[in-house]
């Protein structure tokens, strides 16, 4: 009889350890799936927040995420099979969130199955644009750039030399950019301030030209002259390159600077 009693006392304990443990272990696995779903720091620099270089393409991107397995990514994924990409073909767990300095543009990139192309989505309040970022070698050993709608209309496209200097640089008039460019544009001019940024009044306003088409030769006539934008090219993998067009989107005769 005292055998038993001693059992009846050590069930109810064991009822509570296992409880509590399988409280903690409950507990370790929302922390990881939290872990898993929050955005990741990549890459911050707070300075290049405030201070704009006078060029665009000179140290614009201030902050890299990488994506975890929330409602942002799935999003991403909702709007590359809204636009013909099959999700097989995306490497989505690689995704990356990039912030500028000059723009309130968000632009993302995903990688995919083919190590010279990547997906690149540009939003600004809810509007996307979807592209496809080619990058791979070109003839007389240069390496090509192509950023593409996709309908395979090109936004623009260049090269880079064996001393990865930027040349062959084309615009196309491309109607999904313009379209896009006109809708953030819309948006800006409404929402944002015209204050002036830190650039200072000497620097050149391209986004201040008509379209975003014109603020592009116009960057790309800067950047000829300029050896910084050269450099550029020296760490430039398909994201910065396709970075290099974000400032330009919204671009308008009454933009901010």
């Amino acid at each position: 009889m005292k055998m038993k009693r001693k059992y009846l006392v050590l069930l109810p304990l064991a009822g509570i350890f296992l409880f509590y443990f399988a409280g903690c272990n409950k507990d370790e696995d929302n922390q990881s799936s939290h872990k898993e779903s929050t955005n990741t720091l990549v890459y911050e620099d707070a300075s290049l927040k405030e201070e704009v270089s006078p060029y665009f393409y000179d140290n614009h991107i201030y902050r890299i995420e990488k994506l975890g397995a929330n409602y942002e990514r799935e999003h991403l994924v909702r709007e590359a099979l809204k636009n013909g990409i099959e999700e097989g073909f995306l490497m989505i767990e690689e995704a990356q969130k990039f912030f500028f300095n000059h723009t309130g543009v968000i632009m993302y990139s995903i990688p995919t199955l083919d190590p010279e192309q990547t997906l690149i989505l540009y939003e600004s309040m809810g509007l996307y644009q979807v592209s496809m970022a080619h990058y791979g070698p070109a003839e007389g050993g240069h390496m090509s750039f192509a950023l593409k709608t996709m309908d395979d209309h090109d936004y623009f496209s260049l090269k880079l030399d064996d001393q990865m200097r930027i040349g062959e640089l084309r615009v196309s008039e491309n109607e999904e950019v313009k379209s896009f460019n006109r809708a953030v544009y819309s948006i800006s001019f409404k929402e944002e301030s015209q204050d002036e940024t830190l650039k200072g009044e000497s620097a050149i306003c391209c986004r201040k030209e008509s379209s975003w088409s014109d603020c592009m030769s116009c960057t790309a006539s800067d950047c000829g002259g300029s050896w910084l934008c050269k450099i550029v090219a020296i760490v430039a993998p398909a994201e910065l390159i396709a970075g290099f067009a974000v400032s330009c989107i919204g671009a308008g005769e009454d933009s901010r600077c």
